[in-house]
């Protein structure tokens, strides 16, 4: 028999089914109540009344529709009381109470803990009932193992069906912390001992929200703004994809105050395995605290799955991380485009290691091949984890919470979670603008004054210095720009995939102050040598106040003047006829100036009385902008220098500006003029240590 009654609008009806054995009818009581109802057979025409005593006589009745076919009683019942209906289908099976029975009251508003668990795809199409069922049956299993070794007793906990899940509130008075402290490792343990002996299609993955605050509820069930958020958390948009990415079994979601309240503080909690993820979900928005967690469902398709890993995939990383641990990561990673590449590959390498060449680097997983091959730096990272976290933050968006949760995983069963997160802390973000620089050293032999040492020094980080040594040549002074071309090529073969700016300095000793760089060009054996100066901000530097460590106080302190006031009119023109006879040094000494222009190029030695001289001086005093120009009349050096320093940064853009007076039509100049300017632009931030000798290959 089924009956199903219906509210709407000013009436109630009630629909009986009783197949072939006819309708109900139901004679009314003196009481208002109903008789038990006698079978109308099939052929019955006559009709009876209900009505309520409640009802005057003139009210409208609710009739019985006797009609045989179909075998469906209906009735209306007009607002008012309405008593308790008794039905029955021989022998008598139960009742409803439509008003007059007993209301169930409500239960006082109390703090409670509450666990909330769904079964990922519980009505997959590949599910039929009952694999369905199998799984329903199982989940509680898995619950009840779980909590008795958490040590809570799952039927003293308050739980509500949902069907593909359950609500379940701890006893008043538990410990929070027992769900995020015992529950996820033994509830991944529970389950991995039930999804190894089912079928594919009754194992299980599992979505727990964790929340606390106050409920209440009656024999219905359980109402309160802290259930609801646990079940909007559990809904979450983002937290179904990161878990649908993933390769783990069970991903827990922590709410904002359940996370701040009792996982945050306690360090044994592992907090650093949750990571933060926005949701809104209908009415809520908010903050969920997303950890994955259980190893992978073994079964033939991952088995199977490791033929995708070639034979010599071997390296310090895999050699630790079982290899069905990397079938998920492989899966995410592949034809994901990687921002900055050579800039993440440099980060994760460090500063001692040269990076590899990057070519045909095409995905996010090869990237994270290359780097297997590399050992861990001195905080015991290896550089392919130290990728995946930078991956995780730059990949775009959002950080990428599938990374993160395998990483955050990995970590742990590594034991780096306490260094991997103290890297994170400590590494700084990616600039929006980032810049590159190559330094280039050129220094004569000694023994040999027709050839001299070239070393050079890549940055692949903008945000790391010094980079490691690139290579030491030795090469004849003859053939100079040519062996720089081959530098500046190798080096763009490594910045291939980057997408930023870049400039080219040039370290050089006194003797070669003078050498023309501003006029050398790249790509000759091409046939049409591009001139340097087009491509990249050219700039030199002192050798010599490199090695003298002595000046570099001096040279910070201007340095930092010069950046916090860029002011144009800092710039000191030498012989100017104000200053008298007095010496360079002296006026120099004033901490107003920030940069120098000298009267003519400076001569290749120091004079040989000893006395400084203009570069000299303005090494000594710490000035970081020394210009000058090999045959400019001084009055027009000075209208070019005021274009160049015109912008509102003045001597913080000077080294953009320099290079925007090169494209000829951006400023009203002679082309001679504006390509022949010399800028030493010397930042006391960015130096090399020369302490040790530098070995050339002879070429």
């Amino acid at each position: 028999m089924v009956i199903a009654v219906v509210a709407g609008a000013g009436e109630l009806q009630l629909a009986i089914s009783e197949g072939s054995e006819g309708l109900l009818h139901y004679p009314q009581s003196r009481q208002g109540g109903l008789h038990r109802p006698d079978p109308l057979s099939a052929t019955a025409r006559s009709s009876r009344y209900l009505r309520h005593p409640s009802l005057p006589p003139s009210s409208p009745r609710t009739s019985v529709n006797t009609e045989p076919q179909p075998p469906i009683c209906q009735l209306t019942l007009n607002p008012g009381p309405i008593g308790a209906i008794m039905w029955r289908s021989a022998p008598w099976v139960g009742a409803v109470d439509l008003g007059r029975g007993p209301v169930a009251r409500p239960t006082r508003a109390l703090d409670r803990t509450i666990v909330v668990v769904d079964v990922v795809g519980f009505t997959a199409p590949d599910r039929n009932r009952l694999d369905r069922l199998a799984v329903h049956q199982g989940m509680y299993e898995v619950l009840k193992i779980a909590f008795a070794e958490s040590g809570i007793d799952f039927d003293s906990c308050a739980h509500e069906d949902r069907g593909d899940g359950v609500l379940i509130l701890l006893p008043p008075g538990t410990t929070k912390s027992l769900v995020a402290d015992l529950l996820p490792d033994r509830l991944g343990v529970a389950l991995r001992r039930y999804n190894h002996t089912r079928t594919p299609q009754a194992q299980m993955r599992l979505r727990v929200s964790l929340n606390a605050g106050e409920v209440i509820g009656d024999d219905n069930g359980w109402v309160g703004d802290a259930v609801d958020i646990a079940f909007r958390i559990l809904d979450a948009q983002p937290v179904k994809e990161a878990f649908a990415e993933s390769d783990r079994m069970i991903a827990f979601i922590s709410s904002e105050r359940f996370f701040a309240d009792v996982i945050e503080k306690d360090p044994g909690l592992l907090p650093e395995l949750y990571r933060p993820l926005p949701v809104s979900v209908k009415t809520f928005t908010g903050m969920a605290y997303l950890r994955l967690h259980g190893e992978a469902i073994v079964d033939s398709v991952v088995v199977r799955a490791e033929e995708l890993f070639p034979a010599d995939l071997a390296g310090p990383v895999l050699e630790l991380v079982p290899r069905k641990d990397l079938v998920g990561l492989r899966r995410h990673l592949t034809g994901m485009r990687i921002p900055n590449l050579a800039i993440m590959v440099s980060r994760a390498l460090g500063p001692a290691v040269r990076p590899p060449r990057l070519d045909g680097i095409a995905d996010a997983w090869e990237a994270f091949q290359l780097l297997t091959d590399f050992n861990a730096g001195p905080d015991g990272i290896p550089p392919a984890l130290t990728f995946l976290g930078l991956l995780a933050e730059n990949a775009g968006g959002e950080p990428d919470a599938m990374i993160e949760g395998w990483l955050a995983n990995q970590a742990r069963s590594l034991r780096l979670a306490p260094a991997l997160g103290h890297q994170r802390l400590t590494r700084s973000p990616i600039p929006d603008r980032p810049h590159l620089h190559l330094m280039i050293m050129l220094e004569p032999v000694s023994a040999d004054p027709t050839r001299c040492t070239l070393a050079f020094w890549r940055q692949d980080d903008p945000e790391v210095w010094p980079p490691s040594l690139g290579g030491v040549r030795e090469i004849g002074i003859e053939e100079v720009e040519l062996r720089v071309d081959d530098v500046i090529l190798e080096t763009e073969g490594v910045w291939s995939g980057q997408s930023m700016s870049a400039s080219v300095e040039f370290l050089l000793p006194r003797t070669l102050i003078n050498l023309p760089v501003q006029r050398w060009a790249k790509e000759h054996e091409t046939g049409q040598p591009q001139p340097l100066r087009y491509g990249y901000r050219l700039g030199i530097r002192s050798l010599e106040r490199m090695r003298a460590r002595h000046w570099h106080r001096a040279w910070h302190v201007r340095w930092d003047s010069m950046v916090k006031d860029p002011a144009a009119d800092r710039l000191h023109y030498s012989g100017r006829p104000e200053v008298g006879d007095h010496p360079i040094d002296a006026i120099l000494s004033d901490e107003h100036w920030v940069g120098l222009v000298l009267a003519k190029p400076p001569s290749p030695q120091a004079k040989p009385d000893g006395s400084p001289d203009e570069l000299t001086s303005a090494l000594r005093s710490g000035l970081p902008v020394v210009l000058w120009h090999p045959d400019a009349e001084p009055e027009t050096l000075r209208e070019l220098l005021d274009w160049v320093l015109a912008a509102e940064s003045g001597f913080n853009e000077l080294p953009d500006r320099r290079k925007l007076a090169n494209s000829g039509m951006a400023v009203p100049f002679k082309n001679s003029l504006a390509h022949d300017l010399v800028v030493m632009w010397d930042d006391p931030k960015r130096v090399i240590v020369l302490d040790q000798p530098l070995i050339p290959t002879r070429l």
